[in-house]
């Protein structure tokens, strides 16, 4: 099982924005500038030319990453990107969420539960248990947190402390 390549790729694109804005309050800290800003907006060429990614791929996504209130964008001359909140504050599961709706492992762990045989299935209870907890730990990992090298225990380590995350977008609804 892997992520679809646009959820892929909305992770790639939202840790660059969160890199972007990391190293902008960096250099404001070292500058005396305003660290509690969020970053200057930077422009589509440049996520896409940081990722790889084409532009069309990269402005399908950030459309995508706006509709679901992970980015703001601004038109005009001086118009560009940036992430909606600082990154500590927008999970994994927001991004997943905005670039490819629930995550529901099985078909009977989404909203529509769409699944053929769900009245004579023994094991949808358990899945939907495993879904819960999938999506608790892609709700314990902030941006911030992947611009670090994460190791298992720093994972285990949030999902056990960081269950209700206060403070953070509460876009996704953990399934239970």
């Amino acid at each position: 099982m892997r992520l679809a390549k646009l959820a892929d790729y909305g992770l790639v694109i939202a840790a660059t924005l969160s890199r972007a804005e990391t190293a902008r309050a960096a250099e404001d800290r070292l500058t005396g500038g305003s660290s509690e800003k969020l970053t200057e907006l930077v422009k589509l060429e440049w996520v896409a030319e940081q990722t790889s990614l084409t532009v069309a791929t990269t402005r399908k996504i950030m459309k995508l990453l706006v509709d679901g209130g992970i980015v703001v964008s601004e038109r005009g001359m001086r118009g560009g990107y940036r992430l909606a909140a600082p990154p500590d504050q927008i999970s994994l599961a927001d991004v997943l969420s905005a670039v490819e709706g629930e995550v529901a492992l099985t078909d009977c762990c989404s909203d529509s539960r769409q699944c053929e045989v769900i009245s004579n299935c023994n094991v949808q209870r358990n899945w939907s248990v495993i879904n819960g907890t999938v999506n608790s730990l892609f709700s314990a990992i902030s941006l911030k947190d992947m611009s670090g090298q994460l190791t298992r225990e720093d994972v285990v380590a949030r999902v056990q402390n960081d269950q209700a995350a206060p403070g953070r977008i509460a876009m996704v609804q953990l399934a239970r």
